[in-house]
C-alpha cells in the first residue's frame, strides 16, 4: 500500500539524485587529491583545528559576558581565552600542533585498544567476541605505529582526513546508485 508520504519522499530522492552524485564525484576527487598530498592535508587539519579553537573562544567569551552570571563567568571567559590562545598557536606553529595531535590521537587509540581488549575478555562467552578483540587489537596497533613512527606528524593526521572525505564521497556515489533502482513514483 502506497502512501503520500513515500510517494514524496521518493520523488524528492529522484529529484536530487544528480546532486548526490555531482557531490560523491566532488568528495571522492578531493579525497584523493588529499591522499596524494598527505602532508598538505595534515596542514588542512591543523588550519581548521585553529579556526575551531578561535570559533570557540570567541563563544565562550560571549557566553561568559552575555549568558552567565556571577561566578561560573570567569571560568567561561578563562576557556574562551584559553581557547583562543590554542587556536592561534596553531596557526602560529602549525607543526608543533600537528605533532601533539598525532601524539594525542595514538594515545587515545591506545587506550581505546586496551578497553576493546578487555571488553572482548567480558565478552568472551558470547560469539562473535573475537572479532572485538581484533578490533582492540587492529587500534592498539595502530595506536602503537603511529606513536612510534617519527614522521606520522606529518602524514597521519591528513591520511584521516583524506579517507574520510573519500568515503563520504563513496557513500554519496553509492545512495545515489541505490536511489536509482526504486521505481520513480507514477503518477
Amino acid at each position: 500500500m502506497r502512501t503520500v508520504g513515500n510517494d514524496l519522499v521518493r520523488h524528492q530522492l529522484h529529484e536530487n539524485r544528480k546532486w548526490y552524485l555531482l557531490l560523491g564525484a566532488v568528495l571522492v576527487i578531493f579525497g584523493l587529491v588529499l591522499l596524494a598530498s598527505l602532508g598538505m592535508a595534515t596542514l588542512t587539519v591543523v588550519a581548521l583545528f585553529g579556526v575551531l579553537m578561535m570559533i570557540g573562544g570567541v563563544l565562550h567569551l560571549i557566553a561568559a559576558f552575555k549568558i552567565f552570571d556571577g561566578g561560573f563567568r570567569w571560568l567561561w571567559a578563562l576557556f574562551g581565552i584559553l581557547y583562543l590562545i590554542a587556536g592561534y598557536y596553531a596557526f602560529k606553529s602549525p607543526i608543533t600542533t600537528a605533532v601533539v595531535l598525532t601524539s594525542l590521537l595514538a594515545i587515545a587509540l591506545l587506550i581505546g585498544g586496551f578497553i576493546r581488549i578487555f571488553n572482548a575478555f567480558m565478552l568472551k562467552p558470547m560469539s562473535g567476541w573475537g572479532w572485538t578483540l581484533f578490533s582492540g587489537l587492529l587500534t592498539l596497533a595502530t595506536g602503537a605505529i603511529i606513536l612510534a613512527s617519527p614522521d606520522s606528524p606529518f602524514w597521519v593526521l591528513g591520511l584521516f582526513l583524506a579517507v574520510d572525505i573519500l568515503f563520504q564521497g563513496v557513500n554519496y556515489l553509492t545512495f545515489a546508485a541505490a536511489i536509482k533502482k526504486i521505481p520513480p513514483v507514477s503518477h
